[in-house]
């Protein structure tokens, strides 16, 4: 999707709008429902999964192997 005013759009720079969110066993998922390249340099936001709104389930996993 080309974004107006997007500096990597306006060059031709392989990227993605989206933010990427990276679990805990290193696996990720954008918010962008279109991207297919998961690559972290293709991203501008990277974020863990346990900073996420509403948390992850994987996050709320490494909570319980914390405290057994």
């Amino acid at each position: 999707m080309r974004a107006p005013g997007c500096g990597g759009c306006d060059t031709g720079v392989d990227h993605c709008h989206g933010t990427l969110v990276v679990h805990q066993d290193w696996s990720a998922e954008c918010t962008e429902p279109d991207c297919v390249d998961l690559d972290r340099a293709r991203h501008t936001f990277v974020v863990d999964c346990a900073d996420v709104a509403g948390g992850c389930a994987c996050a709320e996993e490494r909570g319980q192997r914390r405290s057994a």
